[in-house]
């Protein structure tokens, strides 16, 4: 990504442009800055990942849940993929297609690379503040009742794919939050 911006600036350019609610933008800061230290902390024990492009991939996951695509009857996490394909964001596009939760029951969604896991992990741990997976969880499950039986059924390959982004980590995964640069409101 050669914008001459931050990254958290090409975030909040594009949460103006697709008219982010409040609630949105404050959650996807959330998750990209989550995303933004377990990637960096990856690359610090020896992993070939793009701190930047996992880092804006979480701020960005969410982008299909735009109110400009209201009544597109596409799941988010698809819509996401597309816009951020036509943004040039070609970074972001899988990490954003495989983040939602119950994306895990399928092979050919489910998170495959670790710039793909930590996006995902990062937002089952990255509600309106950082939560356990469970919380998180049953937090999506209220809102979203016709996906509750995958949820449920997701929990435990998300909880196995967290203790993999997590393996090897500097830090345990009760630690995550004084590892995590919350971001405040802009």
């Amino acid at each position: 990504m050669s914008t001459g911006l931050s990254t958290s600036d090409v975030a909040e350019r594009l949460y103006d442009r697709y008219a982010f609610p409040d609630w949105l933008r404050d959650h996807s800061r959330l998750v990209g800055a989550i995303a933004g230290a377990l990637a960096l902390a990856r690359r610090g024990i020896g992993d070939d990942i793009d701190v930047e492009s996992v880092t804006l991939a979480g701020y960005l996951h969410d982008i299909g849940r735009s109110p400009l695509l209201k009544g597109d009857p596409r799941e988010h996490n698809e819509l996401s993929a597309l816009i951020l394909a036509a943004e040039g964001l070609e970074g972001c596009v899988e990490p954003a297609r495989r983040h939602a939760i119950y994306t895990v029951l399928d092979p050919k969604t489910a998170p495959r690379t670790m710039s793909e896991k930590v996006v995902y992990v990062a937002d089952r741990r990255g509600g309106m503040t950082i939560e356990s997976v469970e919380e998180r969880a049953k937090e999506t499950a209220a809102r979203h009742p016709k996906f509750t039986d995958e949820i449920a059924r997701s929990i435990p390959i998300a909880k196995q794919i967290e203790r993999e982004v997590f393996a090897g980590l500097p830090f345990r995964l009760t630690d995550l939050a004084a590892h995590v640069d919350i971001p405040v409101k802009r």
